[in-house]
């Protein structure tokens, strides 16, 4: 059996705030070397979270609705087989390092009112800040007005004494920026060899060291897209793309809405089948979703999705379309036809 971790109990550690019960039950996991190096990790995390995190007023609501999704999770994985006389849930070990940061940035939320993760590097009288989206979406203000919103696994980098000439940010993941007007300083977003230059303007652009495209969807405003050699030019509407493996850069038509759909505070699905819905599922929980081709699209759906759980909003669809589900080990979630009476939820 793999060690398992007492999730809520180190939380409330990590809170000072255990009981005298729960304070046994600690130490005696404590004793195990590996547990205690695993606590110490945890401790240096919430420690950097607690003397680096920016000052700025978050979506409280939000991110505790995050904490508590992944609370769920746990309680869905561990209901079936949890005993009447358990009263503590625990997560599997690999699952450890995936939600250490993420829940140590969520719960700095109670103490400094603030939800970044940044690093100031100081050197020839400049700072590098940094800031990571562990999970969820997160909201940076730039010095110079410039709002981004981050998506899952997102990080974000700039020199925060912008020069008299350029504003220039660095990133990989996802983010859509609504850029601050400055007619003499362009706007410069470099991402994996691409880059994108603005004077004012919204757009999304997604671009995870995994994938192989870089996709620049722009929403209002003008923007000229560089990457090697190639320079292009996208109006409002229009998506470039650059693939990294054969260095071609194009521009197209692009469903723009649907690129920036994440950073929206809820979904309005009405009358929507399967496939998409699960378009949609996909880009707001940052997600792979595989369905299996036999599953018919003559089912609809109609709900709005807010910031319910993906495993509480699959559930509720596996019902209506008698679907199983469930996460491979790459944490993709698959959707089969349904062949049993029973829905497989595995982590």
């Amino acid at each position: 059996m793999k060690p398992k971790l007492p999730w809520d109990i180190i939380i409330s550690k990590l809170r000072g705030n255990l009981t005298e019960e729960d304070t046994i039950i600690f130490n005696d996991w404590l004793k195990l070397d590996v547990n205690h190096q695993l606590f110490q990790q945890l401790e240096l995390v919430w420690e950097n979270v607690q003397n680096k995190v920016a000052t700025y007023e978050p979506d409280l609501e939000y991110y505790w609705k995050e904490l508590s999704a992944r609370t769920q999770d746990d309680k869905l994985e561990t209901s079936e087989n949890k005993s009447s006389e358990s009263r503590t849930k625990y997560i599997p070990i690999k699952r450890f390092y995936r939600i250490v940061a993420a829940a140590s940035v969520l719960l700095a939320i109670t103490f400094s009112g603030a939800y970044y993760l940044g690093k100031n590097n100081l050197s020839n009288h400049s700072a590098i800040q940094t800031y990571s989206s562990l999970t969820g979406k997160s909201k940076v203000i730039l010095p110079d007005g410039t709002e981004v919103w981050l998506h899952n696994n997102t990080t974000l980098s700039y020199n925060s004494n912008f020069t008299s000439n350029t504003r220039e940010v660095k990133m990989n993941g996802e983010a859509y920026f609504s850029v601050t007007h400055d007619a003499k300083k362009p706007f410069i977003v470099h991402s994996d060899g691409a880059s994108v230059m603005v004077h004012g303007t919204k757009f999304n652009v997604n671009s995870y060291s995994t994938s192989h495209d870089i996709l620049v969807s722009l929403y209002e405003g003008s923007v000229s897209m560089t990457a090697g050699d190639k320079d292009v030019m996208l109006k409002p509407g229009e998506e470039g793309s650059f693939n990294k493996l054969n260095s071609t850069l194009l521009v197209k038509k692009g469903d723009v809405e649907f690129a920036k759909s994440w950073t929206n505070d809820q979904l309005r699905f009405e009358n929507k089948n399967l496939r998409y819905v699960c378009r949609y599922l996909s880009k707001w929980y940052s997600v792979n979703i595989n369905i299996d081709p036999a599953i018919a699209d003559n089912q609809s759906y109609t709900f709005t999705l807010r910031g319910e759980n993906l495993d509480e909003i699959i559930r509720i669809m596996a019902r209506i379309n008698s679907i199983d589900y469930y996460f491979d080990d790459d944490n993709n979630l698959i959707l089969k036809s349904k062949k049993t009476g029973k829905i497989m939820l595995q982590r």
